[in-house]
């Protein structure tokens, strides 16, 4: 070969198929990976509340050790069927609230004692700093009323319902003052 003689180099392509099946397999795996992705996100979401509804418990219980009272100076270890204003809750997504009660607010007497003359006896609190909220930005709930299956899950109407006191937070879809539904995540305190 000369200085002014190129070599020319032969490179075999990819066929129309070839390039069609490596998308394809490219956009199954994006796929997997999107689907994966969602459902680990769920799945700490869930675990964040547990975890949650196991430090609430705690100061629930310390709050009942020092004071012989639940939040909203309710009976311990009862479940208080057909009560007026026993849940403690934030609104919910379908316009429901507990009279505007929070776990956070001093009646709960689990981030501050309440105000005189309604004060805890004994109260030694703070038992929580704060009340942190679900991952949906929504407020936790305490109901001594709660309906639930004999298996412990939430139950919205129909036989085999029995009242229970729990500590939840209403899931993803935020519905859940006196509506229970599979969606809500609770701890079942009482049965």
């Amino acid at each position: 070969m000369t200085k002014t003689q190129t070599k020319i180099i032969s490179i075999k392509g990819f066929t129309l198929i070839e390039l069609l099946v490596v998308i394809a397999i490219i956009g199954l795996l994006s796929t997997l990976a999107v689907v994966a992705v969602q459902y680990a996100r769920e799945r700490a979401k869930t675990a964040k509340v547990q975890h949650d509804l196991a430090q609430i418990y705690n100061a629930i219980n310390m709050l009942a050790n020092d004071s012989n009272e639940w939040p909203g100076h309710q009976t311990i270890n009862s479940i208080c069927s057909g009560c007026a204003n026993n849940e403690i809750c934030g609104p919910d997504e379908g316009g429901g609230d507990c009279a505007n009660r929070s776990l956070s607010d001093p009646v709960s007497g689990l981030v501050q004692d309440d105000i005189a003359p309604n004060q805890y006896s004994n109260w030694s609190g703070p038992y929580l700093n704060e009340v942190p909220l679900d991952p949906w930005d929504r407020e936790y709930f305490f109901d001594t009323d709660y309906r639930i299956t004999v298996d412990g899950e939430p139950c919205n109407g129909g036989g085999g319902c029995i009242d229970a006191t729990v500590l939840g937070s209403y899931g993803e879809d935020g519905i859940g003052y006196n509506l229970y539904n599979e969606d809500d995540i609770i701890k079942v305190i009482v049965r």
